[in-house]
C-alpha cells in the first residue's frame, strides 16, 4: 500500500453548507493530506420511501431536495483539487445520526429481519438518543436484498468517478464497524430464525466446520448438526462443553465476515473495479472478538483499519491500549492503519478541550508503534461533533497544524515510510481461545474501559484473568526499557521464530495447535515464560498436555523446564493483574531479569535518566510531591533500508529526560528529525529531553 493515498480525513457533505466546500477541502489539501473520507448515508439520500420504480427509496443525489443532497457536486469538488476519496457508503455508518444512516423502513421495518437477542425479542438499535428501532440481521436475506438495491443505486456513481477512470475514487467502505454494533455481548444477539432455525446460518456454520454431527466435540451427542441449539445462557462453569459455547462466538465472527465479503461481491457485480475495499473495525476488549482481524481482511480482500479514540489528554491506559491493538495489527494483517483517527469529539459542550498538544501526542504514539496511515474523523466541526481541526465554516484551529506536521514528518523529514517497520524485543503471545473464554461472559465487548472478570468458569479458572494478563505483559515488558510484539500464534506463528524469549498468559484451556507451535519454538531454541494456571484444555474441551509434557509437580513459584534446545519457565501465579501505572514493581523486575538473561541486545533500551517527580495540589487535601517508579518512558526503533528512525514517547504528566542504548547499531548521535537538534552520545548512551505527555522522532546518525 502506498500510506501517503491514504492519509486523509473525513469531510461530511450534508452536514455542511454547500457554499463552504471548497474552502474546507482547500483546508484540508493545504495541509497535506491527499483523500477524503466521507459517508454517503442512504438515510440522507432517501427523500420518500420505495415504491415499484425505486427499490431503494426515491433518492436525491443531484441536489433537488436540498442542497446539502448534491453528492455529484461533491464528488466535482473533490476532483477538481485533485484528492482521492474512500466512499463510505455503508449500508451502516453510525456516524452520531438518527439510526446510523439507515432509512427508517429498514430499522423500524420488519422486526424479523431484525437481530433478535436470546430471549428472542429484537434488540435495541444504535440510535443512542431514542433508543428506538433495530439492527438488520447481516445475512437475513431481505436484508441482503435492501443492501443490494442500495448498492445498485450509488455503484453507478461510484463508477463513473473512479479514480483509474480520471474521478477520484480509490477507496470503498465496506459498511461500518461490522460488530453488531452496541449489541455483541454474548447473549445479545444474534438469534434472529435465519440463524437458529434447523438448518440455518447456524448449523451452515457447524457443518463447514466439522462435517457432519458424530464430529461435534460435544458432551450432548445430536442425531444431527440440525438438533444443535444457540446457546440461551451462560452457566457458572464450562469444561467438557467449551467448544459448544466457543462455537456460537465463531459463528458471529463467521457471519460478519460473510456479510463483508457479501457487500465486496455485490459491489463488483455492479461493475467497481480497480479500488481498495476496506473493513474498519470498532473497538472491542479482548480485541479481535468476535471481530477477527484476519478474518474481516480476507472478507473484504482489500485492507482492515481499526478506529481510534481516546480521552484527552491521552492517559497511560488509553495509549497502552492503542499501542497494544497496533501490535496485534501488526501481526495479523497485512497493512496496519486507522481508518478513522480522533480530531475532535463527538460533544459540542465539552468538558474539556481536545488540544492540539492531544492530537500529535496521539499521532506520534500510534506512529511509533507501526500505524503506517491515519484517516482523521473530523477534519471539521458539525453537529455532534466539536473541537475539529477546522470549524464547520472552515476556521482555522490549532490542531488543523498537526495534521501539516504529521505528514511533513513522515513523508519528507523520513525516508521510506512505508519501507519502515518497528523493532520488538519479546513476543506476547495472543491466544484466540483466552479471548474467547472472556467473551463468553462479557455483556458488552465494546465497551473498551473495561474487561470482563467472572463467569464461566474453566476448570475453577475466572473468564478474563488471561486477557488481563495478555495485556499487562505487554506493559511490562515495555516498562522493563524494551519494545514487546503481540504474536497471534493461531494466525501465523512464524513471527515467533524472531524472538529468543516469549511470554505466554496462563489459562485453563488453549486450543492444541497452539500448544504444538509453542512447543517448536521452545525445542528450536527459544524460551518461554508461561504466568498463571498451566493449560489443560483443548479448543474442544478436551485434556491436553500442554507442549506434551504433564504439569510439573514441584512447590517452587517459578519452575524451569528443558525442553529441546530451549527452556520453559513456568511462573505459577499470574504476574500482570494490576491496572496500567499500578503494575507490581516485583513483576517488573522479574520480566526484566528475563530479558536480561534471554535478550541481552535489544534494538532500543529506555530508562529515564534520574526520578522524576512532581507536585498535585489536590492529592492528600494539599501540595504533594508525587514520584512514579515505574519507566514510563517508551523508545521505538524503526529500521529500513534507507533509514533508522526512533520515536521517544513521555507519559509522565512532567518532562524528563530518558537515556537511550543501541546495542545492535553503531551510531555517532542522534538528530531531531522536527527540531534539527543533535544529541551526542556518552559512553554509548544519548540522553534526550522530552516535553511532558509528547513524543520525538530521531534520526540515528
Amino acid at each position: 500500500m502506498n500510506s501517503r493515498d491514504i492519509f486523509g480525513a473525513e469531510v461530511q457533505y450534508f452536514r455542511l453548507d454547500p457554499k463552504y466546500w471548497d474552502l474546507i477541502l482547500r483546508r484540508l489539501k493545504d495541509s497535506g493530506l491527499r483523500c477524503v473520507t466521507t459517508y454517503v448515508q442512504w438515510g440522507t439520500h432517501a427523500v420518500a420511501p420505495p415504491d415499484a420504480e425505486h427499490p431503494a427509496g426515491v433518492l436525491d443525489f443531484e441536489g433537488r431536495t436540498d442542497p446539502r443532497r448534491n453528492l455529484l457536486k461533491f464528488l466535482d469538488l473533490v476532483e477538481r483539487h485533485d484528492l482521492s476519496l474512500n466512499f463510505r457508503c455503508g449500508p451502516f455508518c453510525c456516524n452520531e445520526m438518527v439510526h446510523g444512516g439507515y432509512p427508517p423502513w429498514i430499522v423500524l421495518g420488519d422486526p424479523n429481519m431484525l437481530v433478535w437477542d436470546s430471549q428472542d425479542k429484537v434488540a435495541r438499535g444504535y440510535w443512542i438518543g431514542r433508543q428506538e428501532g433495530g439492527q438488520p440481521s447481516y445475512l437475513h436475506p431481505d436484508y441482503l436484498d435492501w443492501c443490494r438495491r442500495w448498492l445498485e443505486a450509488v455503484d453507478p456513481i461510484i463508477e463513473a468517478h473512479l479514480k483509474s477512470l480520471g474521478g477520484c475514487v480509490t477507496m470503498i467502505n465496506l459498511d461500518n464497524e461490522v460488530s453488531y454494533i452496541v449489541q455483541d455481548g454474548f447473549l445479545s444477539s444474534d438469534y434472529n430464525p435465519v440463524n437458529v432455525r434447523p438448518g440455518g446460518l447456524y448449523h451452515r456454520f457447524l457443518a463447514e466446520k466439522y462435517g457432519s454431527a458424530g464430529d461435534l466435540p460435544y458432551p450432548v451427542r445430536y442425531a444431527s448438526i440440525e438438533d444443535v441449539p444457540a446457546p440461551r445462557s451462560v452457566p457458572d462453569e464450562v469444561g467438557d462443553d467449551l467448544a459448544y459455547y466457543v462455537d456460537w462466538c465463531e459463528f458471529k465472527t463467521w457471519a460478519m465476515a460473510g456479510y463483508i465479503r457479501a457487500l465486496r461481491e455485490m459491489h463488483e457485480a455492479g461493475g467497481v473495479r480497480d479500488v481498495t475495499f476496506m473493513t474498519n473495525l470498532n473497538p472491542h476488549r479482548p480485541e479481535g472478538v468476535p471481530t477477527r482481524m484476519p478474518a474481516f481482511e480476507r472478507a473484504a480482500g482489500g485492507i482492515a483499519g481499526y478506529d481510534f479514540y481516546r480521552g484527552s489528554f491521552l492517559s497511560y491506559s488509553g495509549y497502552q491500549s492503542m499501542a497494544r491493538v497496533l501490535k496485534l495489527m501488526n501481526s495479523s494483517l497485512r497493512y496496519t492503519w486507522s481508518a478513522e483517527f480522533m480530531g475532535g469529539i463527538w460533544n459540542k459542550v465539552l468538558p474539556g478541550r481536545v488540544s492540539d498538544d492531544h492530537m500529535r501526542f496521539m499521532a506520534r504514539c500510534a506512529l511509533a508503534h507501526g500505524c503506517k496511515a491515519i484517516a482523521w474523523f473530523m477534519f471539521h466541526d458539525r453537529d455532534c461533533w466539536g473541537d475539529a481541526p477546522v470549524s464547520s465554516h472552515g476556521h482555522v484551529r490549532p490542531s488543523l497544524a498537526v495534521l501539516a506536521e504529521t505528514i511533513d514528518l513522515v513523508f519528507t523529514k523520513v525516508r521510506g515510510w512505508d519501507a519502515l517497520s518497528p523493532q520488538t524485543d519479546v513476543a506476547v503471545v495472543y491466544d484466540l481461545l483466552q479471548h474467547q473464554h472472556t467473551y463468553l461472559g462479557d455483556p458488552s465487548p465494546c465497551d473498551d474501559n473495561n474487561i470482563h472478570v467472572g463467569k464461566p468458569a474453566v476448570d475453577g479458572a475466572q473468564a478474563g484473568k488471561a486477557s488481563l494478563e495478555y495485556e499487562g505483559l505487554l506493559r511490562l515488558v515495555e516498562e522493563a526499557g524494551v519494545q514487546p510484539a503481540a504474536v497471534d500464534v493461531m494466525h501465523d506463528a512464524g513471527p515467533l521464530a524472531a524472538y529468543p524469549l516469549a511470554l505466554v498468559p496462563g489459562s485453563p484451556a488453549m486450543e492444541e495447535e497452539a500448544s504444538r507451535r509453542l512447543r517448536r519454538h521452545v525445542e528450536q531454541g527459544g524460551a518461554l515464560m508461561l504466568s498463571g494456571p498451566w493449560p489443560k484444555r483443548s479448543e474442544r474441551g478436551r485434556p491436553l498436555k500442554f507442549l506434551g509434557l504433564d504439569e510439573p509437580r514441584a512447590a517452587a513459584p517459578v519452575i524451569e523446564v528443558a525442553l529441546g534446545l530451549g527452556k520453559l519457565v513456568w511462573h505459577r501465579q499470574y504476574l500482570a493483574q494490576e491496572k496500567p501505572e499500578e503494575e507490581s514493581l516485583e513483576s517488573i523486575a522479574f520480566v526484566a531479569s528475563l530479558i536480561e538473561r534471554h535478550v541481552p541486545r535489544p534494538h532500543v533500551r529506555v530508562r529515564p535518566a534520574g526520578e522524576v517527580s512532581w507536585v498535585d495540589w489536590k492529592e492528600g487535601g494539599g501540595h504533594m510531591e508525587y514520584r512514579q517508579p515505574r519507566n514510563l518512558g517508551t523508545a521505538v526503533l524503526h529500521r529500513g533500508p534507507d533509514e533508522r528512525i526512533v520515536f521517544v514517547l513521555n507519559h509522565y504528566p512532567e518532562a524528563a529526560c530518558f537515556e537511550l542504548e543501541f546495542p545492535r547499531d553503531r551510531i555517532q548521535g542522534l538528530v531531531n528529525l522536527v527540531t534539527g537538534q543533535q544529541v551526542a552520545l556518552s559512553h554509548g548512551r544519548a540522553v534526550v529531553d522530552i516535553d511532558r505527555k509528547s513524543g520525538e522522532v530521531f534520526r540515528l546518525a
